[in-house]
Parts: C-alpha cells; sequence; structure tokens
C-alpha cells in the first residue's frame, strides 16, 4: 500500500499535472552512473568510488557539491565532467526501464494527468534515452540539465517546467527518488512523492527524513494519489 506521510496541513490535493525526475523513478540508471562516475574519477588520478553502496552514500546534488564533497578541488571538475561524459555514452548500454513506467504513463495520459520531466541527466543524454525507450511522446514539457543554470536542489528546474507547461504549483506534484528532490519540491510549492526503489538513489531513510506528501515504492501507486 502506499505510505502517506503526513500532509502538513495541506488539504487533499487535487492534482493535474505531474513532473517526473528520471534517474532511479523512469530509468534505472544506477549502474551506469556509477561506472561513469568512477571511471572518471580514476582518470582524473582522483581516488575511484568502489562500490555502488559507497556511491548511494555519498552521492547528492547539485553534481557540483557532491564532487567537492568527495575532494576534487574545483579547478579539476570541469576535466572530471568532460571524462564522466565519454564513460556515461560507453557504460549507457545498460541502462534500462523500469517495468512499471510505460503502461503507468500510458494510463495516466488517458486519465487526462499532465506529465512533464525535470531532471538533472544532461539534456542531449536525456532526450536520446526517452526516444530510445520509446516514452518520449508522453511528456509535454521536457527540461534537462543544459535548460538550466541551477540544479537541484534548487527549484528551478521545476518551476522552468511549469512555466513551460502553463501549470500551478498548487495543482502539480513532483516525483523523484532523493531527498533533494523533494526539497526542490517544497521549495517550488508543489505537492512532493518520494519513490523508494531499490535501484533509486537515495534509501527510503533519507527520502522519510525531507517528510514528502506521500511516499510509494511503485509508480503504478500514483493512482492511490490522484
Amino acid at each position: 500500500m502506499t505510505t502517506k506521510v503526513s500532509m502538513q496541513g495541506k488539504s487533499s490535493p487535487q492534482i493535474n499535472t505531474l513532473i517526473f525526475d528520471v534517474s532511479g523513478v523512469l530509468l534505472n540508471d544506477l549502474y551506469t552512473v556509477w561506472k561513469a562516475d568512477s571511471e572518471a574519477y580514476e582518470s582524473c588520478g582522483i581516488r575511484n568510488i568502489s562500490s555502488i553502496k559507497i556511491f548511494k552514500e555519498s552521492f547528492k546534488m547539485p553534481i557540483i557539491e557532491y564532487h567537492r564533497s568527495m575532494g576534487v578541488p574545483d579547478k579539476v571538475i570541469p576535466e572530471l565532467e568532460a571524462a564522466y561524459r565519454q564513460s556515461y555514452q560507453k557504460y549507457s548500454k545498460f541502462i534500462k526501464i523500469f517495468p512499471d513506467v510505460k503502461r503507468t504513463l500510458r494510463k495516466l495520459q488517458q486519465n487526462g494527468v499532465t506529465l512533464s520531466i525535470a531532471s538533472n541527466i544532461p539534456s542531449d543524454f536525456l532526450m536520446e534515452h526517452l526516444k530510445s525507450f520509446g516514452i518520449i511522446n508522453y511528456f509535454n514539457a521536457i527540461t534537462g540539465q543544459d535548460d538550466c543554470e541551477e540544479q537541484k536542489p534548487s527549484p528551478q528546474p521545476i518551476l522552468v517546467t511549469l512555466r513551460k507547461l502553463d501549470a500551478k504549483p498548487m495543482s502539480s506534484a513532483y516525483v523523484g527518488d532523493m531527498e533533494e528532490d523533494i526539497i526542490a519540491g517544497k521549495r517550488a510549492g508543489v505537492f512532493t512523492i518520494g519513490i523508494c526503489r531499490k535501484e533509486g538513489y537515495h534509501p527510503c531513510w533519507k527520502l522519510k527524513r525531507q517528510n514528502p506528501d506521500f511516499l510509494i515504492r511503485s509508480l503504478s501507486q500514483l493512482f492511490e494519489i490522484l
């Protein structure tokens, strides 16, 4: 069943717009991102991230703050990001779409829900993934990393997406798998839905401590909210 977190005084939601994060929500890309990140670190002469477990424990947004927390000097970050993009392309063949995604998006669209994306994935990779997995046409607006000056937990990616849709925050919700997603959603004034997946980037306890409006374990549980 859906675990509903305290609504903190909000009225029952009337949500007609859903904005999705992509990594860990629609696409299972954790292995790819970990391998690309670890290889990029090693190529720049920095300690690599030896396991997915360690990566999940340390990973956060915005990306530059994650690199700084890992001891990467600012002057090395551009080189590291370039190395990451190269490695990402090599390992992107391992990315998969979660089994519950297509049927959920199809049913949501049939029910008249407006669907969109606000992701920190580089925009060119993001568009390529959405096309290759056959889900790009479900979304009325797509916002990637290169469409914004700021990354989550800044609300900017969500606010940019709302403007593209001409949607109101009080009738919109953001679905994410990291605590920065929940923070960004709250700052944007939308309802927040945390999804706890085994292959997600943050464990449930991290999502819970940000007190999302709802906590789910599969996308099909969105219908219990809507």
